[in-house]
């Protein structure tokens, strides 16, 4: 890990971590009063690093295979950025840990694991909070699965295939694996199909995630990008 002036490009700081290779998810920052802590996977280990000093605060291991079958490609894969909430770290690592709720200490210095939930196995498709329940895809089994953020407990799942998620006005947007856009309800960890259509424009695997900015919910497939208006009527 390393942080650079942006304007100048000049090394600011370099942390080797564990020396493993990058996991491929994106950073989450987290602003706690007294610092601000840089939150990232690599292949085994779920790191902060204060982003001050780069020093490494803390780190979760991703314990599903021994140090001696750790090679390219078991177990090292983990594309879900980490969710934070009111002190709390949630992500689910389906190649790793799968689903874990760790508490993060006030000064940000230490975490406590709270509970892991290996039926939570999201692996690539993202995983969203509305009010007390995390909402996510299942790998092992390829369903969409909602579960409680503060026991851990699966309270629904739909078998609709693994996907993509993401949510807006306390709806759940869902592209599937197989090229599904589904529009879903959640209330209080139940789950409900409100509608669906199929995405035909583009090619290849239907992997990309949704993106929603100001009632307009975009799709990528391939080299194709389109656009649907979902503001409230």
């Amino acid at each position: 890990m390393v942080a650079l002036n942006r304007f100048t490009g000049r090394l600011i700081w370099s942390n080797k971590g564990f020396g493993e290779r990058s996991a491929y998810n994106s950073p989450k920052l987290i602003e706690l009063p007294t610092r601000k802590i840089l939150v990232i996977f690599s292949a085994y280990h779920l790191m902060g690093f204060d982003v001050s000093t780069g020093n490494l605060l803390w780190a979760h291991e991703q314990d599903n295979y021994p140090p001696e079958k750790r090679l390219p490609g078991f177990g090292d894969t983990h594309s879900n950025t980490v969710l934070y909430d009111n002190g709390s770290i949630y992500y689910t690592a389906g190649d790793g840990n799968c689903g874990v709720k760790l508490k993060l200490s006030d000064d940000g210095t230490k975490i406590t694991e709270v509970w892991r939930n290996k039926g939570f196995d999201s692996y690539m498709g993202g995983i969203v909070r509305i009010g007390d329940y995390l909402y996510g895809s299942g790998t092992e089994k390829p369903e969409l699965l909602a579960i409680n953020a503060s026991t851990g407990m699966l309270t629904d799942s739909l078998r609709v295939g693994s996907g993509a998620i993401i949510s807006a006005d306390n709806m759940l947007y869902y592209y599937t694996q197989k090229g599904d856009m589904m529009i879903l309800s959640c209330d209080h960890g139940k789950i409900q199909k409100v509608s669906s259509f199929r995405i035909k424009e583009g090619n290849l695997q239907h992997f990309s995630h949704p993106v929603i900015n100001k009632g307009v919910l975009y799709q990528r497939h391939g080299t194709a990008l389109m656009a649907f208006d979902i503001h409230k009527k």
